[in-house]
């Protein structure tokens, strides 16, 4: 806080509550009760503790006078806190009628209906004409849906006073009564005046909405702001931006219900479709994360990242993000051909046959296109038309016996090509193969190595369960499986 001297007294300069000095008891009520909405409109914009801080330096300096007391204590409405310190001011000062005032409000909130009365009551005892306890005693019957009651209560206010929240009370009870019209000029009036209302302009907004009138996102934007953290009106502000045609706004404020954690399913999914229309890559990889983690069983944004990431070439990215759809669904056999595409775009034709023969092997959507690039392999690779059949030895010398032929045909194109290359198969008791994969491989050849993992691969082996170990030494002599 920043106090200095002044001819006239005390008086608050820097970051104040107040342009000069706050209203004393004597002040006519619309005065103090313009401080007061004040003190509560920096309450919902969330910068009341230096209000507070100000007002109880300021008390602490002018003892005697009640009223600042009551500021204080509105900072911290309808708190317990609030309500001990307005009961001590209604203590001392009996006929300040602004404490029972307070006090009434409180006992409205806290749903104590015969006590808000009987402060309210005594808030008037020295003047009927103190309208702010007409207002409240207006909310109390609304609350209990006595709309007859309420709207009394407001009209007597305002034939008093032109004030806000009697325009509020009558425009709310007005709209449960079905008279849009009305109730939407008395809202309209309220807001004007105050619009730090948020039940009024939660009712205006429908109310406009409803009339298409074009005020409606003048009156969305004033509650967004006045409740930042509430997910409804931030949802609808993006709703309506986006029917603007104000695609990044909206996608602005999603983000913002993002931040105020616990994302939901249906604002990540719709966050998804929008960052594809306004094609921001970053975005929608972003909110195709964040469905597949509120998704536990969604494969297409998983797809979608993997497909984003080798866009950007990021094909370590893309494979893992489609190994984690297959952990998803192993049934797609999509999937199993962006993931084999991965592998030829990282140059491992080997892994890219494996998953194109996995995909090709279902029977939905992607199928027929992963037979199709696994027999363009196949045919790279040089496979046999006819498998290797037999016992261990049987199928060696005849893998063998192929594998030089690629191998012989390869050097034609490198005539450097020398070394060995080690193969293991893994196979069941029944005989079928479960693996084969390459334990050392220094002759670096994709051809000749493909050639010899899948000639293993598809042998039909005896009914016994082993793991031979093939080595190939090709440009020396050949050693057999062991």
């Amino acid at each position: 806080m920043n106090l200095r001297l002044a001819a006239g007294g005390l008086l608050l300069v820097a970051g104040a509550a107040w342009a000069g000095e706050p209203p004393g008891p004597d002040a006519p009520t619309p005065v103090i009760l313009k401080e007061l909405r004040r003190i509560e409109s920096a309450a919902w914009h969330g910068r009341v503790d230096g209000v507070r801080i100000e007002l109880q330096e300021l008390s602490k300096s002018r003892p005697t006078e009640p009223l600042l007391r009551v500021f204080v204590a509105w900072c911290s409405m309808p708190t317990d806190d609030a309500w001990n310190q307005l009961k001590n001011v209604s203590q001392i000062y009996p006929d300040l009628p602004w404490a029972h005032y307070g006090m009434g409000r409180i006992y409205i909130g806290w749903k104590m209906r015969d006590l808000a009365k009987a402060a309210l009551e005594q808030s008037m005892k020295k003047d009927a004409a103190f309208y702010p306890a007409m207002v409240a005693l207006g909310d109390m019957a609304r609350l209990k849906d006595d709309l007859v009651e309420a709207e009394r209560q407001y009209r007597a206010a305002l034939a008093i006073a032109d004030d806000a929240e009697a325009h509020a009370g009558l425009g709310l009870v007005l709209a449960k009564k079905g008279q849009g019209d009305a109730a939407r000029a008395e809202l309209t009036t309220a807001i004007a005046a105050w619009p730090d209302q948020p039940a009024a302009l939660r009712e205006l907004l429908a109310l406009q909405q409803a009339a298409k009138d074009p005020g409606v996102m003048k009156t969305l934007s004033a509650l967004a702001d006045l409740q930042p953290k509430d997910r409804d009106v931030r949802r609808l502000v993006a709703t309506m931006k986006y029917d603007a045609g104000d695609k990044k706004g909206a996608l602005a404020e999603y983000e913002k219900v993002l931040k105020l954690g616990n994302p939901d399913l249906e604002t990540a999914s719709r966050m998804l479709s929008m960052y594809a229309e306004v094609k921001d890559v970053e975005g929608e990889e972003r909110a195709a994360l964040l469905v597949a983690s509120l998704d536990k069983a969604a494969v297409a944004p998983l797809v979608r990242v993997a497909e984003l990431r080798a866009a950007k070439k990021d094909l370590d990215g893309a494979e893992k993000t489609l190994f984690e759809a297959l952990e998803r669904d192993r049934e797609l056999a999509d999937t199993w051909l962006r993931l084999g595409k991965v592998s030829l775009a990282k140059e491992q034709p080997i892994f890219a046959l494996d998953r194109f023969r996995r995909g090709g092997a279902r029977t939905n959507s992607g199928a027929e296109e992963c037979k199709a690039e696994a027999k363009k392999l196949e045919e790279l690779f040089k496979l046999p038309s006819k498998a290797a059949k037999g016992s261990v030895d049987r199928i060696y010398a005849q893998v063998a016996k192929t594998l030089d032929e690629v191998y012989r045909a390869r050097r034609q194109v490198k005539p450097e090509l020398k070394g060995s290359l080690k193969v293991r198969v893994k196979v069941t008791k029944e005989g079928v193969v479960e693996s084969s994969e390459i334990v050392d491989d220094t002759l670096n050849d994709a051809v000749v190595a493909g050639h010899a993992v899948f000639s293993l691969r598809d042998a039909e082996f005896e009914a016994k369960r082993r793991e031979p170990v093939f080595e190939f030494e090709l440009g020396l002599p050949a050693k057999k499986g062991k």
